[in-house]
């Protein structure tokens, strides 16, 4: 079968998996989330290939949650303005059966997908809003891979929270370290990342400012810590959990 004929795709599910390879125990290195749109540059045998179009995040899906769609309605969904939702669990309904959705869905492809949504979504862009969209995810369990309230990574976490709020960042922690405006400690301001690993080249953590002294990050479970010039310190053990490298803002 080739795979010229399949090119663009739509997540039409409240979340799925995308794995380092094409296999059902493989790695879990991402989620797609409701309404996401992507790319598909290759087939083999039940799996695709797919480029995530926010982010650029190459993965293997299975086919049983592959819905293509035609280049023209992709670029169309791309040119609609975003708009996702803010509930840690929400609904949307087509035929008044409801399907589960996580809260960064993109709510903004439901009419496409034939859905209604009813509840509400993030428009403006402040610190304020970033902190209240990161707290929700509060004493969620840490999954790799994961960007949901039911599993979550410390990147898929910023990045989500970000998402909300009509910023778009990379996947990995490595990556968004490499994007925005690299501030000092005086500068810092709520909603401003934090990163952590052996040395600006080994980026391995991050987190988002609540304050100047404290922290919250997605470490065994989405969790506030309080943060000093040497990292994070944790609340339980009262010792360094992360080495602190450098602040951004975005």
């Amino acid at each position: 079968m080739s795979s010229k004929k399949y090119k663009y795709g739509i997540c039409n599910l409240s979340v799925v998996p995308v794995r380092k390879d094409s296999s059902s125990i493989s790695e879990l290195i991402t989620q797609l989330m409701f309404g996401e749109l992507y790319t598909i540059t290759k087939q083999v045998e039940k799996w695709y290939y797919i480029k995530v179009e926010d982010d650029s995040y190459n993965g293997w899906v299975n086919y049983t949650q592959i819905r293509i769609i035609s280049k023209i309605d992709f670029d169309i969904l791309n040119l609609v303005k975003p708009k996702y939702s803010i509930k840690i669990i929400d609904f949307i309904y087509k035929n008044s059966e409801p399907t589960l959705i996580s809260m960064g869905s993109k709510i903004s492809s439901c009419q496409y997908l034939g859905y209604t949504y009813k509840g509400d979504f993030s428009e403006d862009i402040n610190n304020k809003t970033i902190l209240e969209s990161a707290t929700k995810f509060l004493n969620s369990p840490y999954l790799w891979g994961g960007k949901t309230s039911l599993g979550v990574d410390c990147s898929g976490f910023t990045q989500i929270v970000y998402k909300i709020n009509n910023i778009n960042i990379s996947r990995d922690a490595s990556q968004q370290a490499s994007q925005g405006r690299l501030i000092t400690e005086k500068e810092i301001k709520p909603g401003d990342l934090a990163f952590f690993g052996e040395s600006n080249k080994k980026i391995t953590h991050v987190g988002i400012m609540l304050n100047k002294e404290k922290i919250i990050h997605a470490f065994g479970k989405v969790r506030i810590d309080k943060i000093n010039s040497k990292g994070i310190i944790n609340l339980v053990s009262q010792r360094i959990s992360h080495k602190l490298i450098c602040f951004k803002t975005y």
